[in-house]
């Protein structure tokens, strides 16, 4: 049974939901040119197709690194949090986040929230002295549309994802792209016109699209949408993604045992025990635990010039015989935060988190699959 929203999450809905006539408009007139380019004839009924089997095959993932610490910065970690009460939880109640630090009253994600939803979030009388405002705020993914990517379709946010169940669609919303850049293409589910549209003016524009490594034009993720429709699902490979994917907002309470579909997580931490805390989250919720390829980097391949000069040598300090996995960049965050004045030579705390983000978008972006 589909959690009942709270009145503020049905209005951040329902304000992504009555997007302007003139942008819906815009959306139709895409989607019918680059069909129409991409000879992907009669545009109106290829439409009709593509939405359909959107619909039915595409799952919402919420990447997450299993590893981090929560609250203190020193302990549990989240895969122990989502073990005990079995509730996946926004970052403004975490504190948690892959990408900006910013989901606290005034921030910038507070504000970029504000904007997206008009104010839906911010009415008067729905931020409380307690603080149980933050548990209404929405969860933040990326939408799996075509099916291809192991690691799921956003691995810059986590090394490991819950995918969740195809009933979550209904209460969630959509932009092409973060929105952190207020992005001009947004929808539901039942109103994805505008996603779409995003979907093909990229693959359009790149002959690329959502991660996609190698071409993908139009009449190819065209082909892969439908075909992932009629039930065919090809070889699931590391993409690299970093920068292209459909950002999801999840409005309303995610729980493990109603919610999620399934546990994908990075291989790195087979025999681990966080490893074996994701094993626990999947017998005590009832969903099974799939380990992706993974990705692992030679401390002496990480480049300099991708994401600083200071990588390579916060690679060399991280490195376990000479590489560089998912896990031990989460042993250095967790050390880091036992010890901050054992890394004090790299720079603050703060600085030195930022540079293991910085290496782990680099083992994404460069790392091979890990084979054990």
């Amino acid at each position: 049974m589909a959690p009942a929203l709270h009145p503020s999450q049905t209005a951040a809905i329902a304000h992504i939901h009555s997007t302007p006539l003139t942008l819906r408009s815009q959306s139709l007139e895409m989607i019918n040119h680059v069909l129409y380019m991409a000879n992907c004839l009669p545009t109106s009924s290829t439409r009709t197709a593509l939405l359909s089997a959107i619909r039915r095959t595409a799952r919402v993932a919420l990447h997450f690194h299993p590893d981090r610490p929560v609250g203190d910065f020193v302990s549990p970690t989240v895969a122990s949090s989502l073990l005990a009460d079995g509730i996946y939880r926004s970052q403004f109640e975490t504190g948690i986040s892959n990408g900006g630090h910013s989901a606290r009253p005034g921030g910038a994600r507070d504000e970029w929230e504000r904007s997206l939803f008009g104010g839906a979030y911010h009415a008067d009388g729905w931020e409380d002295e307690e603080g149980e405002w933050r548990g209404l705020r929405p969860k933040y993914g990326a939408l799996d549309i075509l099916g291809v990517a192991s690691d799921g379709p956003a691995p810059r946010f986590g090394s490991c994802c819950l995918v969740l169940r195809r009933e979550v669609l209904e209460r969630c919303t959509f932009t092409f792209g973060g929105s952190q850049d207020e992005p001009k293409w947004r929808g539901t589910m039942e109103m994805f016109d505008g996603v779409l549209a995003g979907a093909l003016e990229d693959a359009f524009m790149r002959e690329t699209t959502m991660g996609v490594r190698g071409e993908m034009r139009p009449s190819g993720l065209v082909k892969a949408i439908l075909a992932r429709g009629e039930g065919g699902e090809g070889e699931r490979v590391r993409t690299g993604n970093l920068d292209y994917y459909v950002e999801v907002q999840v409005h309303g309470e995610v729980r493990l045992e109603r919610d999620v579909e399934s546990l994908v997580a990075d291989p790195s931490f087979r025999g681990s025990e966080v490893g074996e805390e994701m094993e626990k989250l999947a017998e005590k919720f009832g969903f099974p635990l799939w380990w992706h390829v993974g990705s692992v980097i030679g401390a002496e391949e990480v480049p300099s010039d991708f994401r600083g000069p200071t990588v390579p040598s916060l690679a060399q300090r991280v490195a376990k015989d000479g590489a560089v996995t998912a896990k031990d960049i989460g042993d250095a965050v967790r050390e880091l935060a036992r010890d901050p004045e054992a890394w004090k030579e790299r720079g603050s705390q703060s600085h030195v988190m930022q540079e293991l983000k910085w290496l782990w978008h680099v083992l994404v972006r460069y790392g091979k699959p890990f084979d054990g």
